[in-house]
Protein backbone atom coordinates (compact mmCIF):
# COMPACT_ATOMS: atom_id res chain seq x y z
CA UNK A 1 0.00 0.00 0.00
CA UNK A 2 1.47 3.39 -1.00
CA UNK A 3 1.89 6.24 1.46
CA UNK A 4 -0.89 8.31 -0.13
CA UNK A 5 -3.37 5.44 0.12
CA UNK A 6 -2.32 4.52 3.67
CA UNK A 7 -2.57 8.12 4.92
CA UNK A 8 -6.20 8.42 3.83
CA UNK A 9 -7.31 4.91 4.79
CA UNK A 10 -10.00 4.31 7.40
CA UNK A 11 -7.40 2.83 9.76
CA UNK A 12 -5.26 5.98 9.53
CA UNK A 13 -8.29 8.26 9.89
CA UNK A 14 -9.50 6.42 12.98
CA UNK A 15 -6.01 6.69 14.47
CA UNK A 16 -5.99 10.46 13.89
CA UNK A 17 -9.49 10.68 15.32
CA UNK A 18 -8.34 8.89 18.49
CA UNK A 19 -5.31 11.20 18.71
CA UNK A 20 -7.53 14.30 18.38
CA UNK A 21 -6.05 15.38 15.03
CA UNK A 22 -9.27 14.58 13.15
CA UNK A 23 -12.39 16.28 14.49
CA UNK A 24 -15.75 17.33 13.11
CA UNK A 25 -14.65 20.95 12.60
CA UNK A 26 -12.70 20.34 9.37
CA UNK A 27 -15.29 18.26 7.49
CA UNK A 28 -18.13 20.53 8.60
CA UNK A 29 -16.20 23.58 7.40
CA UNK A 30 -15.48 21.91 4.06
CA UNK A 31 -18.99 20.52 3.55
CA UNK A 32 -20.42 23.62 1.87
CA UNK A 33 -17.14 25.41 1.15
CA UNK A 34 -17.36 24.94 -2.62
CA UNK A 35 -20.88 26.39 -2.62
CA UNK A 36 -19.69 29.39 -0.61
CA UNK A 37 -16.67 29.94 -2.87
CA UNK A 38 -18.99 29.73 -5.90
CA UNK A 39 -21.20 32.55 -4.60
CA UNK A 40 -18.16 34.67 -3.68
CA UNK A 41 -16.62 34.17 -7.14
CA UNK A 42 -19.87 35.09 -8.88
CA UNK A 43 -20.11 38.18 -6.66
CA UNK A 44 -16.65 39.29 -7.77
CA UNK A 45 -17.54 38.97 -11.45
CA UNK A 46 -20.91 40.67 -10.87
CA UNK A 47 -19.10 43.57 -9.17
CA UNK A 48 -16.98 44.03 -12.31
CA UNK A 49 -20.13 44.14 -14.44
CA UNK A 50 -21.75 46.57 -12.02
CA UNK A 51 -18.77 48.94 -12.21
CA UNK A 52 -18.94 48.72 -16.00
CA UNK A 53 -22.57 49.83 -15.90
CA UNK A 54 -24.39 46.56 -16.60
CA UNK A 55 -28.12 46.62 -15.87
CA UNK A 56 -28.07 42.89 -15.03
CA UNK A 57 -24.67 42.28 -13.41
CA UNK A 58 -25.65 39.11 -11.54
CA UNK A 59 -27.09 37.42 -14.63
CA UNK A 60 -24.16 38.53 -16.77
CA UNK A 61 -21.69 37.14 -14.24
CA UNK A 62 -23.29 33.68 -14.30
CA UNK A 63 -22.27 33.19 -17.93
CA UNK A 64 -18.62 33.23 -16.89
CA UNK A 65 -18.86 30.15 -14.66
CA UNK A 66 -16.37 28.13 -16.78
CA UNK A 67 -13.79 30.88 -16.15
CA UNK A 68 -14.43 31.92 -12.54
CA UNK A 69 -14.74 28.24 -11.59
CA UNK A 70 -10.95 28.31 -11.24
CA UNK A 71 -11.36 30.74 -8.32
CA UNK A 72 -13.64 28.18 -6.67
CA UNK A 73 -11.05 25.47 -7.17
CA UNK A 74 -8.26 27.69 -5.84
CA UNK A 75 -10.25 28.43 -2.68
CA UNK A 76 -10.96 24.74 -2.14
CA UNK A 77 -7.36 23.67 -2.72
CA UNK A 78 -6.15 26.29 -0.25
CA UNK A 79 -8.65 25.17 2.38
CA UNK A 80 -7.87 21.49 1.83
CA UNK A 81 -4.14 22.23 2.13
CA UNK A 82 -4.73 23.90 5.50
CA UNK A 83 -7.00 21.12 6.77
CA UNK A 84 -4.65 18.34 5.74
CA UNK A 85 -1.72 20.11 7.42
CA UNK A 86 -3.76 20.20 10.63
CA UNK A 87 -4.10 16.43 10.38
CA UNK A 88 -0.39 16.03 9.72
CA UNK A 89 -0.74 14.69 6.18
CA UNK A 90 -0.15 16.06 2.66
CA UNK A 91 -2.74 17.36 0.24
CA UNK A 92 -1.64 14.66 -2.21
CA UNK A 93 -2.56 11.99 0.36
CA UNK A 94 -6.25 12.73 -0.27
CA UNK A 95 -5.96 11.39 -3.82
CA UNK A 96 -4.72 7.88 -3.03
CA UNK A 97 -2.40 8.24 -6.02
CA UNK A 98 -0.50 5.07 -6.88
CA UNK A 99 2.09 5.44 -9.66
CA UNK A 100 2.06 1.70 -10.28
CA UNK A 101 -1.65 1.85 -11.12
CA UNK A 102 -1.47 4.95 -13.33
CA UNK A 103 -2.31 3.22 -16.62
CA UNK A 104 -5.02 1.05 -15.11
CA UNK A 105 -6.57 4.02 -13.33
CA UNK A 106 -6.77 6.01 -16.57
CA UNK A 107 -8.44 3.03 -18.29
CA UNK A 108 -10.83 2.66 -15.35
CA UNK A 109 -11.70 6.34 -15.69
CA UNK A 110 -12.54 5.81 -19.36
CA UNK A 111 -14.63 2.76 -18.46
CA UNK A 112 -16.59 4.82 -15.93
CA UNK A 113 -17.75 7.30 -18.56
CA UNK A 114 -20.60 5.26 -20.18
CA UNK A 115 -22.37 4.29 -16.92
CA UNK A 116 -21.75 7.78 -15.52
CA UNK A 117 -23.33 9.43 -18.57
CA UNK A 118 -26.37 7.16 -18.34
CA UNK A 119 -26.83 7.99 -14.66
CA UNK A 120 -26.30 11.72 -15.24
CA UNK A 121 -28.82 11.77 -18.10
CA UNK A 122 -31.31 9.79 -16.01
CA UNK A 123 -30.96 12.34 -13.22
CA UNK A 124 -31.23 15.29 -15.59
CA UNK A 125 -34.29 14.06 -17.50
CA UNK A 126 -36.17 12.78 -14.45
CA UNK A 127 -35.52 16.02 -12.55
CA UNK A 128 -36.59 18.12 -15.51
CA UNK A 129 -39.77 16.07 -15.83
CA UNK A 130 -40.49 16.48 -12.13
CA UNK A 131 -39.81 20.23 -12.00
CA UNK A 132 -40.83 21.44 -15.47
CA UNK A 133 -43.08 18.63 -16.68
CA UNK A 134 -41.03 18.08 -19.85
CA UNK A 135 -38.08 15.94 -20.96
CA UNK A 136 -36.12 18.88 -22.34
CA UNK A 137 -33.07 20.15 -20.45
CA UNK A 138 -32.42 23.74 -19.30
CA UNK A 139 -29.33 25.32 -20.82
CA UNK A 140 -26.67 25.79 -18.14
CA UNK A 141 -23.97 27.41 -20.27
CA UNK A 142 -24.34 30.82 -21.92
CA UNK A 143 -22.45 32.28 -24.91
CA UNK A 144 -18.88 33.37 -24.20
CA UNK A 145 -16.06 34.98 -26.23
CA UNK A 146 -13.84 32.51 -28.05
CA UNK A 147 -10.93 32.72 -25.60
CA UNK A 148 -13.25 32.13 -22.62
CA UNK A 149 -14.96 29.19 -24.33
CA UNK A 150 -11.54 27.71 -25.12
CA UNK A 151 -10.52 28.10 -21.47
CA UNK A 152 -13.78 26.46 -20.47
CA UNK A 153 -12.93 23.41 -22.58
CA UNK A 154 -9.19 23.04 -21.99
CA UNK A 155 -8.59 24.27 -18.43
CA UNK A 156 -11.85 24.39 -16.46
CA UNK A 157 -12.81 20.68 -16.73
CA UNK A 158 -9.35 19.40 -15.76
CA UNK A 159 -9.02 21.52 -12.62
CA UNK A 160 -12.68 21.08 -11.73
CA UNK A 161 -12.64 17.30 -12.02
CA UNK A 162 -9.56 16.89 -9.84
CA UNK A 163 -10.59 19.42 -7.19
CA UNK A 164 -14.24 18.38 -6.94
CA UNK A 165 -13.46 14.67 -6.66
CA UNK A 166 -10.74 15.35 -4.10
CA UNK A 167 -13.03 17.58 -2.04
CA UNK A 168 -16.06 15.32 -1.81
CA UNK A 169 -14.60 11.85 -2.19
CA UNK A 170 -10.97 12.25 -1.14
CA UNK A 171 -11.60 14.47 1.87
CA UNK A 172 -15.22 14.59 3.00
CA UNK A 173 -16.52 11.07 2.43
CA UNK A 174 -13.88 9.06 4.33
CA UNK A 175 -13.87 11.56 7.20
CA UNK A 176 -17.63 11.53 7.68
CA UNK A 177 -17.41 7.75 7.52
CA UNK A 178 -14.71 7.64 10.21
CA UNK A 179 -16.25 10.29 12.46
CA UNK A 180 -19.86 9.03 12.30
CA UNK A 181 -19.11 5.32 12.12
CA UNK A 182 -21.78 5.03 9.43
CA UNK A 183 -21.05 4.57 5.73
CA UNK A 184 -24.69 5.18 4.79
CA UNK A 185 -24.79 8.49 6.64
CA UNK A 186 -21.49 9.56 5.09
CA UNK A 187 -22.75 8.80 1.57
CA UNK A 188 -26.05 10.60 2.19
CA UNK A 189 -24.43 13.74 3.63
CA UNK A 190 -21.75 14.02 0.94
CA UNK A 191 -24.13 13.26 -1.94
CA UNK A 192 -26.53 15.95 -0.65
CA UNK A 193 -23.77 18.53 -0.21
CA UNK A 194 -22.33 17.72 -3.64
CA UNK A 195 -25.74 18.07 -5.28
CA UNK A 196 -26.53 21.29 -3.39
CA UNK A 197 -23.37 22.83 -4.83
CA UNK A 198 -25.01 22.81 -8.26
CA UNK A 199 -27.75 25.15 -7.01
CA UNK A 200 -25.21 27.98 -7.02
CA UNK A 201 -23.47 27.03 -10.29
CA UNK A 202 -24.47 29.67 -11.23
CA UNK A 203 -26.82 31.12 -8.62
CA UNK A 204 -29.89 32.41 -10.48
CA UNK A 205 -32.54 32.93 -7.74
CA UNK A 206 -35.00 31.10 -10.00
CA UNK A 207 -36.76 28.61 -7.66
CA UNK A 208 -37.60 26.08 -10.38
CA UNK A 209 -34.11 26.14 -11.87
CA UNK A 210 -32.53 25.89 -8.42
CA UNK A 211 -34.70 22.88 -7.56
CA UNK A 212 -33.80 21.23 -10.85
CA UNK A 213 -30.10 21.86 -10.21
CA UNK A 214 -30.44 20.36 -6.72
CA UNK A 215 -32.20 17.18 -7.81
CA UNK A 216 -30.48 16.37 -11.11
CA UNK A 217 -27.01 15.45 -9.72
CA UNK A 218 -28.27 13.30 -6.81
CA UNK A 219 -28.12 9.98 -8.64
CA UNK A 220 -24.63 10.57 -9.96
CA UNK A 221 -23.31 11.99 -6.68
CA UNK A 222 -24.50 8.88 -4.88
CA UNK A 223 -23.12 6.56 -7.56
CA UNK A 224 -19.65 8.13 -7.65
CA UNK A 225 -19.31 8.11 -3.85
CA UNK A 226 -20.05 4.38 -3.87
CA UNK A 227 -17.45 3.86 -6.58
CA UNK A 228 -14.89 5.76 -4.50
CA UNK A 229 -15.61 3.63 -1.44
CA UNK A 230 -14.79 0.59 -3.56
CA UNK A 231 -11.51 1.84 -5.07
CA UNK A 232 -10.33 4.60 -2.68
CA UNK A 233 -8.46 6.45 -5.47
CA UNK A 234 -9.29 9.78 -7.06
CA UNK A 235 -7.52 9.50 -10.42
CA UNK A 236 -10.09 7.26 -12.22
CA UNK A 237 -12.95 9.45 -11.02
CA UNK A 238 -11.13 12.66 -11.98
CA UNK A 239 -10.35 11.32 -15.47
CA UNK A 240 -14.01 10.48 -16.10
CA UNK A 241 -15.15 13.79 -14.62
CA UNK A 242 -12.64 15.79 -16.68
CA UNK A 243 -13.55 14.21 -20.01
CA UNK A 244 -17.31 14.40 -19.44
CA UNK A 245 -17.22 18.06 -18.37
CA UNK A 246 -14.81 18.88 -21.19
CA UNK A 247 -17.09 17.29 -23.78
CA UNK A 248 -20.13 19.07 -22.39
CA UNK A 249 -18.36 22.44 -22.36
CA UNK A 250 -17.13 21.89 -25.94
CA UNK A 251 -20.59 21.10 -27.29
CA UNK A 252 -22.32 23.93 -25.45
CA UNK A 253 -19.80 26.78 -25.62
CA UNK A 254 -17.00 26.23 -28.15
CA UNK A 255 -18.68 24.27 -30.93
CA UNK A 256 -21.28 26.99 -31.66
CA UNK A 257 -18.39 29.43 -32.23
CA UNK A 258 -16.60 27.06 -34.61
CA UNK A 259 -19.54 26.27 -36.86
Amino acid sequence: MTQTIASNSQVALLDRKAAGRLTWSGPLLMLFARSAFAVIAQCLVAAIYLVRGSATPWHDAGAWLPVYATLIDAGCIGLLWWLTRREGIRLLDLTGFDRKRLGRDVLLGLALIPPSLLIILAGNFSSNLLVYGTLGLPDIFQPLPFWAALYGVLVFPLLWGITEQTTYNGYLLPRFQALSGSTGLAVAVVAFSWSFQHVVLPLTLDPDFMLYRMLSPLLFSTFITLVYLRIRRILPLAVAHWLMDGGDAFVRTLWPLLR
